[in-house]
C-alpha cells in the first residue's frame, strides 16, 4: 500500500473516533514511537497504569491541587517556618 494512502486513510479513521478512543490510539503511537523509551512503564501493571492515567486526567482537567497550596498545607500542619 502506498504510503500516502495509508496516512489518508488513518487521518481518517481518527477523525472518527470519540475523546476517549483518540486518547487511547494516542498513547498506542506514543508509546510505539518511543518503545524501548518507556520501560519503567511497560513493567507496570495495568492497574498502576490506569490510575497513573487517571491522575494526569484529572491533573489537565484542573482537579488538582498546587504545589505552592500543598507546600502551605504541610508547612502549616507540621509548624515549618520559610
Amino acid at each position: 500500500m502506498v504510503v500516502s494512502k495509508i496516512k489518508s486513510e488513518l487521518h481518517q479513521k481518527i477523525d472518527e473516533v470519540n475523546s476517549e478512543q483518540l486518547k487511547q490510539i494516542y498513547g498506542l503511537i506514543n508509546n510505539y514511537l518511543v518503545s524501548g523509551e518507556n520501560e519503567e512503564w511497560d513493567i507496570l501493571t495495568e492497574t498502576q497504569k490506569s490510575h497513573i492515567l487517571k491522575g494526569l486526567d484529572e491533573a489537565h482537567a484542573g482537579l488538582g491541587n498546587s504545589l505552592t497550596d500543598i507546600n502551605k498545607r504541610i508547612k502549616a500542619k507540621y509548624g515549618i517556618n520559610g
